[in-house]
């Protein structure tokens, strides 16, 4: 079922001529002519670069015409790209993947020229993500569209890429060890059908691409939020969002106790799912044997892998060891998926802590847009368009989705039915919503406003 395995690309000379390469602007200002502008720049340039066993740059002199020529693609393709401006190192940064030559993953270069894969700044090469759609049921036209509109679809900022580049530079080794525990699961397929309505938007790839990334990084937090509830068999996931207000309000209250009680979820999954193995018959059983510590251990092994070497000091009772694993286990997660629906939830614009110490979701411009043009086709009228966040990704907004708390006491209907109006007007200063009539107002699609027409 996990058998994934690949060589992603390095692209070093890229990366090093993007984000390594300070002697350019050197070069430059001393105004020189196109030749000796490049040797310069080239000598320089050979004695600092990180990763290349030997090298070579002489090539780019056929690229280009000159060397401000050069020197102007180098500067779009810093401005164009993924936190340029950020202290990362300089193989942690990535240009804007206009296409299959802008795709690499994340390295770690040495001093001593060493290259080595590194995982530290979440930049894995989306092995889950590509296991998830593999396994929807829209895989087949989701790979035609991707085939079609970015694989085999060359783009002039591409090109630039592989000028710089040359000859595309894949890692030596295979990568292999991505691990997905479900076949299918109903969000593989909701995730795919939302890369198919992006996918399909009469806009050039590139474009596309934003809305992507935030409606992914949407999807992989509600699946792991998904996974959690369903290890602790907990009601529906509910994302309770705040449409800012300039005033401190009750959805602001329930927005922040629904972030900080998602945000738990997975952190109490792990613990119960490493508790619940005292449930077992097994279990019971080693409590009751002659050496329960021994048995107990033989029985975390296999089952978690876990201790992973003799040197590991273990607790002198059976249940001390549950204890002393869940302890690891939630360690390690806090330092690792457990900041993912924080992380990902403020760089989706999901989150926010404006104008408030605690964080809620508050969505952003960004989010709703995309949210817009995933999900409406042409144009849906605005309850209807709440109904279907409520129903497709558990956003509540309106009072219709927020009845259980108006049921219980914990807000009011005008509280929910406020924050709709907010969403409505915030819409239709972007140019989403349209009103008709005072009980009539529609979202439209930008992008399929023709269309409609």
């Amino acid at each position: 079922m996990n058998s994934l395995s690949y060589r992603p690309q390095l692209q070093l000379r890229l990366r090093n001529l993007v984000f390594n390469n300070p002697h350019i602007m050197t070069v430059l200002a001393e105004d020189r002519a196109d030749d000796a502008a490049w040797s310069i720049w080239l000598e320089k340039m050979t004695e600092t670069v990180g990763g290349l066993e030997k090298p070579d740059f002489t090539y780019l002199r056929d690229h280009f015409e000159s060397f401000q020529d050069f020197a102007a693609v180098i500067s779009f393709l810093q401005g164009s790209a993924i936190e340029g401006s950020s202290n990362k190192r300089w193989s942690s940064k990535f240009v804007f993947p206009f296409g299959p030559n802008a795709l690499y993953e994340d390295a770690n270069v040495k001093p001593q020229g060493s290259v080595s894969n590194d995982r530290r700044f979440f930049a894995r090469t989306g092995e889950l993500l590509y296991l998830m759609l593999c396994r929807s049921r829209d895989a087949d036209a989701l790979r035609g569209l991707l085939v079609s509109r970015f694989l085999e679809n060359p783009t002039p900022y591409d090109s630039m890429a592989r000028a710089l580049q040359g000859e595309p530079q894949p890692a030596k080794a295979e990568r292999a060890g991505a691990y997905l525990p479900c076949s299918s699961h109903p969000l593989f397929d909701r995730l795919a059908e939302d890369w198919l309505a992006i996918l399909s938007l009469p806009i050039p790839a590139y474009d596309a691409i934003p809305h992507l990334v935030t409606m992914t990084g949407l999807n992989i937090i509600l699946y792991q939020l998904e996974r959690a509830r369903e290890v602790l068999d907990h009601e529906p996931v509910r994302l309770v969002c705040e449409v800012v207000s300039p005033k401190k309000s009750v959805v602001r209250d329930l927005s922040a106790d629904s972030y900080q009680r998602n945000n738990l979820l997975p952190q109490q999954a792990v613990e119960r799912f490493v508790r619940r193995i005292e449930e077992t018959p097994e279990w019971q059983a080693t409590i009751g044997s002659d050496d329960p510590v021994l048995n107990a251990g033989d029985i975390l092994r296999k089952t978690f892998g876990w201790p992973d070497s003799e040197d590991d000091e273990l607790a002198p009772e059976a249940g001390a060891l549950i204890d002393q694993l869940a302890d690891r286990a939630i360690s390690r997660h806090k330092q690792h998926f457990g900041k993912i629906h924080m992380t990902w939830a403020r760089a989706i614009g999901l989150s926010s802590r404006r104008s408030s110490r605690r964080v809620r979701y508050a969505p952003t411009d960004r989010l709703l847009k995309t949210l817009v043009v995933c999900c409406v086709d042409k144009r849906l009228e605005f309850r209807d368009f709440l109904g279907l966040l409520c129903d497709r990704y558990g956003i509540v907004i309106g009072d219709a989705q927020a009845r259980n708390f108006i049921v219980t006491g914990d807000a009011d209907q005008e509280d929910f039915s406020d924050n709709a109006r907010r969403l409505e007007e915030r819409l239709a200063s972007l140019g989403l919503l349209k009103r008709l009539s005072d009980s009539c107002a529609y979202v439209e699609n930008p992008f399929q406003r023709a269309q409609a027409a």
